[in-house]
């Protein structure tokens, strides 16, 4: 009986032991991936699909800024930002980071 009742602690030790690991990678990867992030302003934004409010939401980017992105699309990569003179060299650096272009749509 005794030897029963420590297998069982034992499994649910183990059990809440995994559960608490998986949940915390699985935490983990949202990170990297921004799943799960309420704050549009951290994700990233395709720039050949994003409409005028998700552009609006890149910091430091006005309704005129959004509106030159959209009207000069397609994009090829996030530096045609600046080389079709879209965004200022200080502006693509502010939103570099959250812009991206996916190859595949175009």
């Amino acid at each position: 009986m005794r030897r029963q009742k420590v297998c069982l602690l034992a499994v649910a030790v183990l059990a809440t032991a995994l559960w608490g690991g998986c949940s915390s990678m699985e935490r983990a990867f949202d990170d990297v991936t921004h799943r799960g992030d309420d704050n549009k302003n951290q994700s990233r934004v395709e720039l050949n699909s994003a409409g005028r409010k998700r552009l609006r939401a890149l910091p430091g980017i006005s309704d005129d800024e959004a509106d030159r992105i959209m009207a000069s699309r397609p994009y090829e990569n996030r530096r045609d930002l600046v080389r079709k003179r879209v965004l200022s060299e200080d502006e693509f650096e502010r939103v570099k980071d959250y812009v991206y272009v996916d190859r595949e749509k175009n």
